[in-house]
């Protein structure tokens, strides 16, 4: 296990997982101070942003060259890179569930953790590793502005962070947004 150990500490997974925890925890605080519906839901997104976009600057090492002389290959481990930091944004936004009141529905989290996860790896294929995170900032700050809209069909697409807990269209979008952001980045990697 020696060589995951050495590959969490230099993709800096520690820091982003203390970092992710750290402001799940405030935004968490924050949304059970509000009973304002829409204020939750948007703590709630909030919560799932910070949670994934910590781990931005870990898509890609410190040295492409070094990367590229890797004995194994490196398509499986960025997909698994990827699909961990869903998993992760994904537990730790929930995890204030078995404590208490959530800020919003468990299948919400989840739904936003993989989209949002998507968005992220995207982000990185497009810019680099250290801006991953202009793509869901962006998208997440633009749906914020805008709120959910439930027609024409498109807005609703396009709304799919803030959309409520089972509307079929979201987590239709959520989950190709991050079945895409998964191959890209596994095909291709962070730009250089």
């Amino acid at each position: 296990m020696r060589w995951l150990t050495l590959y969490l500490r230099c993709r800096g997974i520690p820091t982003s997982a203390g970092a992710a925890l750290a402001g799940v925890t405030v935004l968490w605080w924050l949304g059970q101070a509000t009973d304002v519906p829409r204020l939750r839901l948007s703590i709630a997104l909030l919560t799932v942003l910070v949670a994934t976009v910590v781990f931005g600057p870990g898509l890609a090492g410190a040295d492409p060259a070094l990367d590229r002389t890797a004995a194994l290959a490196w398509l499986p481990r960025r997909a698994a890179h990827i699909l961990a930091v869903m998993a992760t944004a994904a537990v730790v936004t929930t995890m204030p569930a078995l404590v208490s009141e959530p800020v919003a529905a468990v299948e919400f989290l989840v739904r936003d953790a993989a989209g949002v996860g998507g968005l992220l790896a995207l982000g990185g294929v497009a810019w680099g590793a250290q801006w991953a995170w202009l793509l869901p900032v962006g998208w997440t700050l633009t749906v914020l502005l805008s709120g959910p809209a439930s027609s024409p069909a498109y807005r609703e697409v396009l709304t799919w962070m803030m959309q409520p807990a089972g509307t079929t269209s979201a987590t239709a979008t959520a989950v190709t947004i991050a079945f895409v952001g998964v191959v890209t980045h596994a095909a291709f990697g962070g730009r250089r």
